[in-house]
């Protein structure tokens, strides 16, 4: 397959992968694993088709509640994107739809499901067909594959193009001495953040104290500091 998706949603953190299998879980469903990637969204969250298509199917099912799934190509022939568990789908089967339009709200639909989240999925279909159905995820890839490249980091890493990231370094360590020392003493947590945890004080404003309190990271790593006072919420 060769394609490139856009990413479903704003805000990026993954609940679960694609081919997990906690506590025997999806084996009780006659998988090898979790065959979709689960994103982290509040009720209501925009959800965006993440390429040109069809829409195939719009509604309920009993399992994934309320889902609306896509296919590349009027033929059939191609592939086939699957969002389930939202709480509201706001296109219509047989509806053309564009990457980067808003498909639905996020939500926790379905009888699968522990919180609110999106689960999606990606097939390869003939015909209107799944192929390779027997995989063990019942035709399902993973696709983390076709998504950018860093798709899962946060808003503070993708925010600055990577050249500017030496530079951040270098303004945040030999023009605040202070800062300098603050890291040397706390290495571990800035090897976890890399160039997020630099950009979240260069670049975003934010405080010292804010970045290293892990309670934080859902707020940082997505908005800058005057935006989250400004009343910018992630993941909704």
């Amino acid at each position: 397959m060769n394609t490139k998706l856009l990413l479903p949603v704003k805000d990026i953190i993954v609940n679960q992968p694609f081919g997990v299998n906690y506590v025997d879980f999806y084996k009780g469903l006659g998988l090898d694993g979790h065959n979709g990637i689960d994103f982290k969204a509040k009720i209501g969250c925009p959800v965006y088709a993440t390429h040109n298509g069809i829409v195939s199917w719009a509604g309920k099912d009993g399992d994934g509640g309320i889902g609306v799934s896509i296919v590349s190509t009027m033929s059939g022939n191609g592939y086939k994107t699957i969002n389930y568990h939202l709480s509201k789908a706001l296109v219509n089967k047989g509806e053309l739809v564009e990457a980067g339009q808003e498909i639905g709200l996020a939500g926790n639909t379905g009888k699968y499901t522990t919180g609110a989240h999106l689960h999606f999925g990606l097939k390869e279909i003939h015909n209107g067909d799944t192929i390779n159905y027997d995989n063990g995820y019942k035709g399902a890839i993973d696709p983390s594959q076709y998504f950018k490249k860093d798709w899962d980091k946060s808003n503070a890493y993708h925010r600055y193009d990577r050249p500017r990231e030496y530079w951040a370094e270098f303004k945040m360590r030999f023009k605040n001495p202070w800062l300098h020392k603050q890291l040397n003493n706390r290495g571990c947590i800035y090897k976890i953040y890399d160039n997020e945890f630099i950009n979240a004080l260069v670049y975003g404003g934010w405080d010292f104290n804010s970045v290293i309190n892990p309670a934080m990271y859902d707020i940082w790593g997505w908005s800058k500091k005057n935006e989250y006072e400004n009343g910018k919420r992630n993941f909704q």
